[in-house]
C-alpha cells in the first residue's frame, strides 16, 4: 500500500461500478447536490483489492436519491433505514447479480462526515461527480486513513462510533480476518468496554457479520480474539460454559479450546487436509458443497463452521463421573440439538440453515458410532446418507474429521483414529456409489408403482422405491423384471391384511 497514488481512476475499475458511479453522479447533477464515493470501496481500491459494494454519501435525502438512480439503471431499489436514512441498489447487472450500492446522508462536513464512520480505513472520500466527468479524482482523507491503511490498523474514526452502532464491533474482526488488518490495543479496549452493546443489535445484522467471520480462513484466530474481549460472552455465553470440560480422555483440550481447534480443522478436512490421503481425495471432490449458497454471501462454509461451534455445546449439562473417575457425555449430541435449535433461532438464521445446522450437531456422533460397531455393513452406510440427505452428509463427514483431529488425547489410540478414518472414506465412497446409481436410468418409476398397484400416492410409494434402490446397490436386481418380482413381494406383506394381499396379488397376476 506503501507509495500507492492518491486517486482512483474508473479505467482501474470493473464495468458494474463504473455504469453504477456514472449514473449516481448524473443524479447529483442535475439536482445540483454534492456526492461522494466512500467507505469500503475506496478502500479496497486503494488496497488493490477488487470490490463489487459501493457506498455514498449524499447531500439529499438518500431515499430518494437511491431511487432516482435505481430507476435510470433498471434496477431495483431497497430502503435499509429510515434512522438514519440508508437505502440500497441491487440487480442493475444479471453478470454480478450480488453488487449493491447503498447511499447515506453527507452531513455537510468532511470531518465531520468521517468521524462518524467507523474506522478510518473507511472514512476516505472520493467526489463521484468529479470522477465521472475526468475518469480520475483525488482521495479525501480527513482522518489520516492513509496512514492506518499502510500500517494496516483498525483504528475506530471517534468514541463514538461503537455506541452509534454496535455491530462494528464484529465488523472490527470482520476486517481484521478479510484484510488481514490487526486490532491495536486501544481499539481492543473499547471493543471490550462495549461488547454488552452488541445485545441492543438487531439479530439480522448480527448474522450477516457473524457468518462472514465464520467464513473466513482465520477464524479461529477471530474467536479466540473475540473470547479474550468479552465478545463471545455476550454473542454466544453457552459457548464460554464449554471452558468447565476439562480436558481427559481422549481429549487434549479444555471442552472451548477443543471446540475452537476443531473450527480450526475444519476448514482443513474441507480443503482436503486431513492426516488421511484417501479421504483427501474424495473430500476434494465435494468441493461444491461448502460453495453452496445459503444467503447473501452466506455459503455452506459458514454452515459447516457454525455446526463445528455447537457440536459440543451441551457438555456441560451431560457431564457426568463414573467410579474410576472418567468423564461421559451420554446424549449430549441430542441435547445439543435442542441447545442449537434455541441458538439458531436467535440468531435469526433461515430455515434451511437452521435445519442443516441442528441436524449436525445431532447426526455429529454417527460416524464415530460407526467405527464402534463390530461390523460395518454397507446398510448402515446407506442408511446413513438416506437419513442425512446429501448436502448435510457430506458436511457431516467433514465435521467429523474436524473433532477427530482436534482430539489427541492419551486414551485415544492410533487404531481408533485409523478406523474412525477408514468409516469416513466408506461414507464418502458409499455416497460416490449411490450417486452414480442414481444417475443411471431408474428401473421402475413412482408413477408405475401406482398404477401396477392401484395405490393413491404416498410414503408407501417413496419406501418401494428406496427398496428398488438398495437392491440395485446390492447387485440383487439387474433388470426391470427383477425390480417387479422384489416389489410383488415387498407389497403383498406391506399392505397387511387379508383384503389388501389378496387384492395385491390379483393386480400382480393381471
Amino acid at each position: 500500500m506503501k507509495g500507492s497514488p492518491q486517486f482512483i481512476s474508473l479505467e482501474q475499475m470493473t464495468k458494474t461500478s463504473v455504469t453504477v458511479i456514472r449514473a449516481a453522479a448524473e443524479v447529483a447533477q442535475a439536482h445540483r447536490c454534492y456526492i461522494y464515493l466512500v467507505g469500503g470501496f475506496v478502500r479496497d481500491f486503494l488496497l488493490g483489492r477488487e470490490s463489487w459494494d459501493l457506498d455514498f454519501a449524499v447531500t439529499a435525502d438518500p431515499i430518494i436519491f437511491g431511487e432516482e438512480v435505481a430507476k435510470r439503471l433498471g434496477a431495483r431499489f431497497v430502503p435499509l433505514h429510515f434512522e438514519p436514512s440508508t437505502g440500497r441498489i441491487v440487480r442493475w447487472d444479471d453478470e454480478v447479480p450480488e453488487a449493491t450500492a447503498d447511499f447515506t446522508e453527507f452531513k455537510g462536513n468532511l470531518r465531520e462526515d468521517a468521524s462518524l464512520r467507523d474506522f478510518t480505513c473507511n472514512a476516505l472520500f472520493v467526489d463521484a461527480v468529479e470522477l465521472a466527468r475526468k475518469g480520475t479524482a483525488p482521495v479525501l482523507d480527513p482522518l489520516n486513513g492513509f496512514a492506518h491503511l499502510e500500517s494496516r490498523l483498525l483504528v475506530l474514526s471517534s468514541r463514538r462510533v461503537l455506541r452509534d452502532d454496535p455491530l462494528r464491533i464484529l465488523r472490527a474482526f470482520r476486517f481484521s480476518a478479510t484484510l488481514d488488518f490487526k486490532i491495536p490495543p486501544e481499539t481492543k479496549e473499547a471493543i471490550a468496554a462495549s461488547a454488552p452493546l452488541l445485545l441492543n443489535a438487531a439479530p439480522e445484522r448480527v448474522l450477516m457479520e457473524w457468518a462472514w467471520i465464520l467464513q473466513t480462513p482465520s477464524a479461529h484466530e477471530q474467536l479466540v480474539c473475540m473470547d479474550e474481549l468479552g465478545v463471545l460472552t455476550i454473542l454466544l455465553p453457552e459457548l464460554v460454559k464449554l471452558k468447565e470440560i476439562p480436558a481427559a480422555g481422549y481429549h487434549h483440550l479444555d471442552g472451548f479450546n477443543h471446540t475452537l481447534e476443531a473450527v480450526k480443522m475444519v476448514e482443513k478436512a474441507i480443503a482436503g487436509e486431513t492426516e488421511d490421503e484417501g479421504l483427501n481425495e474424495m473430500l476434494k471432490r465435494v468441493q461444491w458443497a461448502f460453495q453452496t449458497r445459503f444467503g447473501h454471501k452466506r455459503y455452506g462454509i459458514w454452515v459447516v463452521k457454525f455446526a463445528t461451534l455447537l457440536h459440543d455445546i451441551a457438555k456441560p449439562q451431560t457431564m457426568t463421573v463414573d467410579e474410576e473417575g472418567d468423564l461421559h457425555f451420554y446424549g449430549h449430541e441430542k441435547i445439543g440439538g435442542s441447545m442449537a435449535e434455541r441458538i439458531c433461532d436467535r440468531f435469526k438464521l433461515s430455515r434451511r440453515e437452521k435445519e442443516t445446522v441442528v441436524t449436525l450437531v445431532r447426526s455429529h456422533m454417527r460416524p464415530v458410532g460407526l467405527a464402534g460397531a463390530r461390523q460395518l455393513t454397507d446398510k448402515a452406510l446407506r442408511r446413513f446418507w438416506r437419513d442425512l440427505g446429501e448436502l448435510t452428509g457430506i458436511y457431516c463427514v467433514a465435521l467429523s474429521a474436524a473433532d477427530l483431529m482436534a482430539t489427541r488425547g492419551l486414551e485415544m489410540t492410533q487404531e481408533q483414529r485409523e478406523r474412525h478414518y477408514t468409516v469416513l472414506r466408506k461414507l464418502l465412497e458409499t455416497y460416490f456409489t449411490i450417486k452414480e446409481a442414481k444417475e443411471r436410468i431408474r428401473l421402475i418409476t413412482g408413477d408405475e408403482i401406482i398404477e401396477r398397484y392401484k395405490i393413491r400416492p404416498s410414503p408407501l410409494v417413496g419406501k418401494a422405491l428406496r427398496l428398488i434402490e438398495e437392491a440395485v446397490l446390492d447387485g440383487r436386481v439387474t433388470t426391470k423384471d427383477d425390480a417387479w418380482s422384489l416389489l410383488d413381494a415387498a407389497i403383498r406383506e406391506w399392505l397387511g391384511n387379508d383384503s389388501g394381499k389378496h387384492e395385491a396379488e390379483r393386480k400382480v397376476q393381471n
